[in-house]
């Protein structure tokens, strides 16, 4: 995905910019593998409903 992302847009402006979106889709990865709506999930994180993803 990272790979994908750096095509379209060229490249990411700083170190900081690379680990926040990498941080975005892992949480959007482990949403949707447990069978959550990725669009749902971050809106939830915005109203402070995070989806944690707990291994028993």
């Amino acid at each position: 995905m990272i790979k994908v992302k750096t095509k379209v847009s060229g490249c990411f402006r700083s170190e900081e910019g690379v680990r926040d979106y990498l941080a975005v889709m892992s949480y959007v990865g482990t949403a949707k593998k447990h069978g959550k709506n990725a669009f749902q999930a971050i809106l939830n994180v915005f109203e402070g409903n995070a989806f944690y993803a707990i291994e028993d």
